[in-house]
C-alpha cells in the first residue's frame, strides 16, 4: 500500500520554520520561556481593500503585513505580490527575517508583507493602483515608516513598486525629511543604491562559493571542492535566479544546464547562455521555445535533470 511522504500539515511553512527553530535551540543554553518569546510572531495585520479600476469596476484584494519581532527597530522585510500569498507564508518569512538579521548581527527585527493576486493578469496602471492602495492601508495602521517598518522588494515586486510605495508614503507625510527611507530597493534615481538589484543573486553566489570550500563535507556528497565545471539547475529565473545564474556561470565557471519558470523549462547539457536567454525572455515574455536550448515538457521536468547544485 502506498503512503504519502508528508501530510499537508507537515508541509505547513510556518510549522517547518518553527521546527527548524526548535532543533537549533536544542544547542543553546537559553531559558525555554525566552525561546518561546523569540519564536512567537508579535502581530499580523490582515486586511481587505477595494481598488477601483475605472467606471463601476471594483475588485477586493487581501493584504498582510506581519511583524515577527520588534526587539530591534526598524523591522525589515519584503513585500510580495502573488496569487499564492497566504498568512502562514507571511508569518514564516517574517520569522526567517528575524533570524537572518540576528545571525549576522544586523539590528533589525523581522517583517514580511504581501497582496494575493497575480501581477501577470493586471496592467501596469492597475498594479500601481493596487500598490498605492495597499500602502495607504499600511500607513493607516502604522505598518510602514522610517525607523518603524521598512518594506523592500520580493516575489512579484521590484524597483517600480518600491518607488510607488515611497511616493505614496511621501504624499501622506508631507515635509518628512526621511520619507524615502520608508522602503528599500528603490530606483537609484529615487534614493536607491547601486548594486541593490543584483544583491540577492550575488549573495547566492557567495553562499555557494563558501559551501564548496569544505572538502570533508563535499566528500560525503561525492563532490569535489571548487565550482569550476559544476552543473546547476535553477527553479526560477526572476531577479534572483537570473543574477545568480549569470555570476556563477561567468565568474565561477559553472554550467547552468536547466532553468524552470512558472510556464516552461529549458535544458542545455553544455550550459545555457544566460544573457541570450534573459534577452529572449524580455522579447517574448517567456523562456519557452528558446532556440539555444531544449524546451522540456513541463516546469517540473527539471527535477529529473542530474546536477551538482539545485537552486
Amino acid at each position: 500500500m502506498l503512503t504519502t511522504l508528508a501530510t499537508q500539515e507537515d508541509l505547513n511553512f510556518n510549522r517547518i520554520v518553527s521546527q527548524q527553530f526548535d532543533r537549533a535551540a536544542q544547542y543553546l543554553k537559553i531559558h525555554p520561556a525566552l525561546l518561546a518569546q523569540i519564536k512567537a510572531c508579535n502581530n499580523v495585520y490582515y486586511f481587505q481593500f477595494p481598488v477601483r479600476f475605472g467606471g463601476d469596476h471594483y475588485e477586493i484584494f487581501e493584504g498582510w503585513r506581519a511583524e515577527h519581532s520588534q526587539h530591534k527597530k526598524p523591522v525589515k522585510g519584503g513585500t510580495r505580490f502573488s496569487e499564492l500569498v497566504t498568512q502562514d507564508e507571511i508569518m514564516a518569512l517574517a520569522a526567517l527575517m528575524t533570524y537572518k538579521c540576528a545571525i549576522v548581527n544586523v539590528p533589525f527585527g523581522g517583517s514580511k508583507g504581501g497582496v494575493r493576486f497575480d501581477p501577470k493578469k493586471y496592467s501596469e496602471e492597475q498594479i500601481e493602483k493596487i500598490t498605492r492602495r495597499f500602502t495607504a492601508e499600511l500607513i493607516r495602521k502604522e505598518y510602514i515608516g522610517p525607523g518603524e517598518n521598512v518594506p523592500g522588494p520580493d516575489v512579484g515586486t521590484g524597483e517600480r513598486e518600491m518607488a510607488w510605495m515611497a511616493d505614496t508614503y511621501d504624499t501622506f507625510n508631507p515635509g518628512g525629511i526621511d520619507n524615502l527611507a520608508c522602503v528599500t530597493g528603490k530606483p537609484v534615481a529615487q534614493g536607491g543604491i547601486h548594486g541593490r538589484r543584483e544583491a540577492t543573486g550575488r549573495g547566492v553566489q557567495y553562499g555557494i562559493r563558501e559551501a564548496f570550500q569544505y572538502s570533508e563535507d563535499l566528500k560525503k556528497l561525492s563532490l569535489s571542492p571548487g565550482l569550476e565545471g559544476k552543473t546547476i539547475v535553477f527553479q526560477g529565473f526572476g531577479n534572483v535566479g537570473y543574477y545568480a545564474a549569470k555570476f556563477l556561470s561567468e565568474e565561477d565557471g559553472c554550467k547552468a544546464v536547466a532553468i524552470a519558470e512558472w510556464d516552461a523549462a529549458v535544458y542545455n547539457a553544455d550550459g545555457l547562455p544566460i544573457e541570450e536567454l534573459n534577452q529572449f525572455r524580455k522579447d517574448t515574455g517567456s523562456i519557452k521555445n528558446f532556440p539555444g536550448a531544449e524546451t522540456l515538457p513541463s516546469p517540473g521536468a527539471i527535477w529529473d535533470i542530474p546536477c551538482d547544485i539545485l537552486i
